[in-house]
Formats: structure tokens, C-alpha cells, sequence
């Protein structure tokens, strides 16, 4: 059946099959905005899920271990160095262990002591004998003297005897054997020298050692 159409080609809607047509348009345009509102609600929704981020789960984070100081180690000190002992000289010493500690101290020096007159005779470049080695010191020694010397590498030859000479009222001399045998007392120039260094002096040039009778 023919539907009366206006001039702009629009359903005329006075006739009754005019306006049946134009429900049923109504009602299909209605459909179809309403499939379209949920197509793009659902399209909304889809595009909703694809950009948001899915949350990251935390890491754990590690505690911090606390650090433990280590205790500082001690350092090892290295012994402080001693000087070599001090050869003590007394009144109830014997001369004769008094000549072996001094040799044994300075060994190719020996010690000789002897009587305060024996002086005059090394003066006049004469032989010496000394004291006989059983006897002490405090026996033999100048009645009007007292007290104790000691004896070091640094101390110097004639400060040595004139020790002996002051403390006991006793001649001393510092004397050496070379290696053919010879036997000598130190000079004036020999008694500005430290005991340690005309030790050292007469190994060098080869003398006897360990020779202190």
C-alpha cells in the first residue's frame, strides 16, 4: 500500500498508516540510540581496564641489617729496645769475675787492675801486674774510698779508670792482646774512645778475643 508522503518526503503522519510508520520508526531509532549509548558504554568500560595500570605488588623491603663495629684490633706494639745492661762493678765483686764480665761485655778488651803506685810505672812504659783475681774489691781497695761504679759500651775509657782510680783508690787499665800474642794498654789517644767503639775498633784490625786474664 502506497504512504502518503508530504512535499519534503516525510511521512505524513494525519493518515493512520502515516502514523503506525512513524512509531515504528520512532520505537527503531529509540533501539538503536539505546544499542548505541551501551555499545559506547561497553567500549567506555573495555578502554577503561586497558589503560589503567595494573597496581605493581610492593617489593619487600629488605630490614636494614644493622652493621655490627668491629672491635679494632689491637696493634701489636713492638717491644721497646733496650739498651745492653750495665756491667755493675761493687766492693764484694771478686777482680777476677770482674775481668771475665768485662770481657764477656767487650770481648777483645780485658780489665786490668792494680795498685795505685803501679801509676809510675806505666809512665815510664814499664810492665804492669795486676791484682790477684781471688781477691775483692772492697779488700784491696784504698781504705778511705766508697761506693759502686757501672760500666757501659758509651762510657769513654778514661772515664773508666779515673772511676776506678776516684771509687776504689785503684789503677785500672783498659787493655787488648793482638793476634800475634802482644799485649798493650791503651794510649792517650785510645782513652778518648767509648769502650763499644775501641771494641768494635780492635776486631776489626784482628785482635785476640776472649782473652781476659
Amino acid at each position: 500500500m502506497a504512504v502518503k508522503k508530504n512535499a519534503d518526503g516525510t511521512v505524513d503522519k494525519r493518515t493512520k498508516e502515516g502514523k503506525a510508520i512513524a512509531e515504528r520508526m520512532a520505537k527503531a531509532r529509540k533501539a538503536a540510540a539505546k544499542k548505541a549509548a551501551a555499545a559506547k558504554k561497553a567500549a567506555a568500560k573495555t578502554a577503561a581496564k586497558k589503560t589503567t595500570a595494573k597496581a605493581t605488588p610492593k617489593k619487600a623491603t629488605a630490614k636494614p641489617v644493622a652493621k655490627v663495629a668491629a672491635k679494632p684490633v689491637a696493634k701489636k706494639t713492638a717491644p721497646a729496645k733496650t739498651t745492653a745492661a750495665e756491667l755493675s762493678v761493687t766492693g764484694n765483686k771478686k777482680i777476677g769475675t770482674l775481668m771475665k764480665e768485662f770481657n764477656k761485655k767487650f770481648p777483645y778488651l780485658r780489665l786490668k787492675i792494680c795498685y795505685s803506685y803501679a801509676r809510675q810505672a806505666v809512665a815510664k812504659g814499664e810492665r804492669i801486674s795486676g791484682i790477684d783475681p781471688d781477691k775483692t774489691l772492697a779488700s784491696v781497695r784504698r781504705a778511705d774510698s766508697g761506693g759502686d761504679i757501672s760500666i757501659s759500651g758509651n762510657k769513654k775509657i778514661k772515664s773508666l779508670e779515673k772511676e776506678f782510680d776516684t771509687v776504689f783508690g785503684l789503677y785500672a787499665q783498659v787493655c787488648y792482646t793482638e793476634k800475634d800474642g802482644s799485649r798493650y794498654y791503651t794510649s792517650s789517644s785510645s782513652d778518648e774512645k767509648t769502650l763499644a767503639s775501641f771494641n768494635a775498633e780492635c776486631e776489626k784490625s784482628g785482635c785476640k778475643k776472649g782473652v781476659w786474664k
